[in-house]
């Protein structure tokens, strides 16, 4: 993902440590503490965000059309496993995945 979607670890970047699912106003709190200038004034090598003109908004569209985000019924934010523990993030409720073989 990252190969082709540099932009997306730099978005993932300051939610780590945030606990899903969660509002979608924490999400767009933490990137705009951590992106002052907007959506806008993310940098990307390659293939910048496709919808960053739209804002925040618009970025959170560009993650759920590529599977990182799902939006719940609530309008909170969930993300699949995968991604989620790639990134760092938590997880409210469920079980926790392991990390080593018990024996």
């Amino acid at each position: 993902m990252a190969e082709d979607y540099p932009w997306v670890e730099t978005m993932m970047e300051p939610l780590r440590g945030l606990t899903v699912p969660c509002a979608y106003q924490s999400l767009e709190q933490r990137w705009s503490d951590s992106f002052p200038g907007g959506a806008g004034s993310i940098e990307s090598n390659r293939l910048p965000p496709q919808n960053r003109e739209k804002g925040w908004l618009g970025i959170r569209e560009d993650l759920q059309r590529l599977g990182l985000f799902e939006t719940m019924k609530d309008d909170w934010i969930n993300m699949p496993d995968l991604y989620r523990v790639g990134f760092g993030l938590g997880r409210r409720g469920g079980v926790r995945p392991t990390t080593a073989a018990s024996g």
